[in-house]
This record gives C-alpha cells, structure tokens and sequence, in this order.
C-alpha cells in the first residue's frame, strides 16, 4: 500500500494520517449480512434423525406393500390403514431385480421413529408403527421416486 505524504508549514514532509473510517454502503453490506445469516438459522427446520428401521419379522396376515419386477412407471403405491394392536407391523417386499430401492419415512407423528433402510431383490423389511397418525413415506430408486401414506388408527 502506498504511503502518502503532505508538506507541513515549516517545509517539513510527513505521513498523511489514514482514517480508518468505513463507509455507509459498507456498513449496509455488513448489516444484511449479519440479518441473512441469523434468518437461515433461525429458519432451518432441524433435520429429522435417520434411524434404522426397527426390524421386525412380518407375519403372513401383516400389511404389505409390493415392490414388483421392472416397477417402471406404472407402479401405484398403495395407501394403508392400519390399526395399533391389530396389523400395526408394515412391510416391504422388494421383487425388483433391476433396481436397488430405498424406502424412507419422509413424515411421522410426534411421538414416532422416522425409518430408512435400503432393499434388493427378494428382501422384506418391517416397521412397526404405534403411534396413531399419518405416516408419509417414498420409495426411492433411479430414476423415480414413488410417495406413499399409512394412516395408523389407535386400537
């Protein structure tokens, strides 16, 4: 950086004291930076904790939901209802051998696990839901992604 120097009255030549002085654009910049940065944090909704999927063995009465062969695009997931006590343990069947899926909880009641667990051919995952409400969730894999919903009645 450059020094500059000014002459004095007697003849003398002195550094030119620099003021250290911001100015009002700098400050507006500095201020909405500050609102912006607490407004993300404020705003950011927490993100929900990935658990296992609780496994649970699925019995032959027990809800399941069918993955089959070349799912494609003409595949409609199922909407559920079940019932605590009665056929509360949801399952997965996974028949596609072209894909590996994905099967995640994407909303839970208070109170309950979110699930996430990832499937191949011939596998069967369950879930035991207890908390009465509504559940959404998406089975995922390239290219699509299919959203579903079990709606859990209390007993």
């Amino acid at each position: 950086m450059p020094l500059l120097f000014v002459r004095a009255a007697d003849g003398t030549v002195k550094p030119k004291k620099r003021s250290r002085t911001l100015s009002i654009s700098s400050i507006i910049i500095l201020a909405l930076a500050a609102v912006a940065a607490v407004a993300y944090y404020v705003g950011t909704p927490p993100t929900p904790p990935s658990v296992e999927a609780t496994q649970y063995p699925c019995a032959a009465g027990d809800p399941q939901i069918v993955i089959p062969q070349a799912v494609g695009t003409a595949f409609l997931v199922p909407k559920l209802t079940v019932v605590v006590g009665v056929n509360n343990t949801v399952g997965w069947d996974d028949q596609d051998t072209t894909y590996t899926h994905v099967v995640s909880s994407e909303s839970v009641p208070p109170g309950s696990d979110y699930w996430d667990f990832n499937m191949t051919a011939g596998q069967s995952d369950c879930v035991k839901l207890t908390v009465p409400g509504s559940y959404g969730y998406e089975i995922g894999f390239s290219p699509i992604t299919y959203f579903g919903q079990i709606t859990v009645k209390a007993s």
